[in-house]
């Protein structure tokens, strides 16, 4: 990959412009991106890939940037994967993982059949190590979670013991679908049965019996694209 790829990879992954991306480097002046579209220049120098890297930061690998070689995702030379430690701004990189989770009791996820992987890390405050981000799809989660929300999700051990009734989960199902829902209690039988709430009026909660339930994360933030 030669730096005019590695350059328009970059707008495409952030669906920005070059004039934009040569605002967000800080350069006062951009010839040289051009030079780079313009093939005139097919190696990307170090202080642009310092540049970009905090433009973007932990997003994209030097590596990467500076051969076009290698994995494009930003890694800890030591791990294999970013580091999770707080930045002097307080956040954290959180891994966004190409899966969703689906309002509707009864709905199919957007995201079937494929291979998990590592879309971007997104920051979070006061995240935890092992934090994960998903997409949220469907609308009975409606006002709370719009549809292409960004969901930061926990992961519930021990939740046959303890579920901690009233907040935000994602459920994996024993038939694959991942689903979001507010879980309380369900009076008549607690013990083998969940009362999945729907924040959408239109749509009606449901009991779920928690023998179908696999695994579960608590829903910790949110993040909507309000078109900013």
């Amino acid at each position: 990959m030669n730096a005019k790829e590695i350059l328009e990879r970059i707008l495409f992954e952030q669906k920005i412009t070059y004039a934009e991306l040569a605002r967000r480097m800080g350069l006062t002046r951009a010839q040289m991106l051009y030079d780079i579209r313009d093939g005139k220049v097919k190696k990307i120098s170090e202080s642009y890939a310092k540049k970009i890297m905090e433009a973007f930061p932990g997003q994209y690998s030097r590596v990467w940037l500076l051969t076009g070689e290698g994995e494009m995702l930003n890694t800890a030379e030591s791990n294999g994967k970013p580091s999770s430690q707080p930045t002097e701004k307080g956040y954290k990189l959180i891994p966004l993982i190409h899966i969703d989770s689906v309002g509707g009791m009864h709905s199919k996820n957007d995201v079937v059949d494929e291979i998990e992987y590592i879309e971007k890390y997104v920051p979070f405050m006061e995240a935890h190590d092992g934090d994960k981000a998903i997409f949220q799809s469907g609308d009975s989660m409606i006002p709370t979670i719009p549809p292409g929300s960004i969901l930061q999700i926990r992961e519930v051990e021990n939740w046959r013991e303890y579920f901690g009734y009233g907040g935000i989960f994602v459920l994996l199902l024993k038939d694959g679908r991942r689903i979001t829902k507010e879980v309380n209690r369900y009076d008549p039988d607690p013990k083998n049965y969940v009362m999945c709430i729907s924040h959408n009026p239109s749509v009606a909660d449901e009991e779920l019996p928690k023998a179908m339930i696999v695994a579960v994360w608590k829903v910790i933030k949110i993040l909507t694209d309000r078109g900013w």
